[in-house]
């Protein structure tokens, strides 16, 4: 069986299995148009939820660095080998002055 188009005469026929598995490909690339937008979707909640994270991070690590050094002078302060050594495993630096938060410089002035 074929289907006759108008216009283009008697010897132009599509089968009719041509089209309709052209009309099933279309339907399959839609779902999978439907499927992956979906998908994105969720990948940009994921996205949106971690660079919340990220912001917080950067907020808090002022607070941090503060915690850092007030927490390495009192261990200089009062002796304490144990806060010492805990401080040391996290790479804070206790020593004379203040203590030196990892990455940054005992040196700099308090805000």
């Amino acid at each position: 069986m074929a289907i006759k188009l108008p216009g283009l005469g008697e010897d132009r026929n599509i089968p009719l299995l041509a089209v309709t598995l052209l009309s099933a490909l279309a339907v399959v690339l839609a779902v999978v148009n439907m499927v992956t937008a979906r998908s994105n979707t969720q990948l940009i909640g994921e996205v949106r939820e971690r660079q919340q994270l990220i912001n917080q991070g950067i907020q808090l690590s002022p607070l941090n660095v503060q915690l850092s050094q007030l927490i390495g002078t009192l261990a200089f302060q009062s002796g304490d080998s144990d806060l010492r050594a805990v401080l040391e495993r996290f790479g804070v630096t206790v020593g004379e002055g203040q203590a030196s938060p990892p990455g940054g410089d005992a040196s700099a002035p308090k805000p």
